[in-house]
């Protein structure tokens, strides 16, 4: 599941490369208000549309209907969005993003579960080896209020607290018998036959509201003094639980991000 890192951490250092010689076309800014003024490096307004695949870690707990307990996940993910940002101050911006997000939580573990086999002498109940996986797939709104800095034309970095707004939750449980045989309190060895996967729930879940925090840093080549393309590392932290309670579970996530991105002057 990680094996894309180390690739997109070799492609992330190309781009950052290839910005640096591209640096020469720097972007549109803001000019001095008369020749005799000072320079100041202004940044004037900039639309962008997002798009990214992320993978992250559970902390937390959560829990199928038949209270089965699912730690130690993990997730993979996509999200689009578009953002606004408008000049603040001297190489700061402060703007807001919206974003849709998809992901899917995924969480097993073994055990050992007490199911009803039927002997030609009686019915026992037996502890059984099985493997149970759940699958979380949550769709949701995300809204960023944000503060962007540009210490370079080419290098920006951007954080502010993040609202998410579930859209659609829905939780898959499947179990899968892992012992080939038991011995009976006779004496007697059955074997069991070999199964697949059976679905034990799949249902829509209950959901809130919960709120995390999003960052980023991101390096930009310039196509034309009002365009440019940038990539970006995202880091989504889920501050509150994503979904009731007895669930404990928040993310963290990861994104690998590509935009386009548009300015003008003011």
């Amino acid at each position: 599941m990680y094996a894309p890192f180390p690739y997109i951490g070799r492609l992330y250092c190309l781009l950052i490369i290839g910005s640096l010689t591209l640096q020469s076309q720097d972007r549109q800014v803001t000019p001095p208000a008369s020749p005799l003024a000072p320079a100041v490096q202004e940044y004037p307004p900039e639309l962008l549309l997002s798009a990214g695949i992320g993978w992250g870690l559970q902390q937390g707990s959560f829990h199928s209907r038949c209270s089965q307990e699912f730690t130690y996940g993990r997730s993979t993910g996509w999200l689009v969005g578009i953002s606004y940002s408008s000049p603040l101050l001297q190489n700061w911006l402060w703007g807001a993003s919206t974003w849709i997000n998809r992901l899917q939580l995924r969480a097993s573990y073994r055990a050992r579960e007490p199911f009803s086999i039927q002997a030609p002498s009686d019915t026992f109940l037996l502890p059984v080896e099985t493997r149970n996986h759940a699958e979380i797939t949550l769709t949701s709104l995300l809204l960023w209020g944000y503060l962007r800095w540009r210490p370079a034309p080419w290098l920006v970095a951007s954080a502010g607290p993040a609202a998410i707004i579930p859209l659609s939750v829905t939780l898959r449980h499947d179990k899968a018998l892992l012992s080939e045989s038991l011995s009976l309190p006779t004496g007697e060895s059955i074997y069991l036959p070999a199964t697949e996967n059976f679905t034990v729930e799949e249902a829509s879940i209950p959901s809130r509201l919960h709120w995390g925090g999003l960052f980023h840093i991101g390096a930009d080549v310039v196509i034309t003094p009002n365009w440019w393309l940038s990539a970006g590392l995202y880091g989504l932290l889920h501050f509150s639980a994503v979904l009731p309670p007895p669930s404990t579970v928040r993310l963290w996530q990861g994104y690998l991000v590509f935009s386009l991105g548009k300015t003008w002057r003011k």
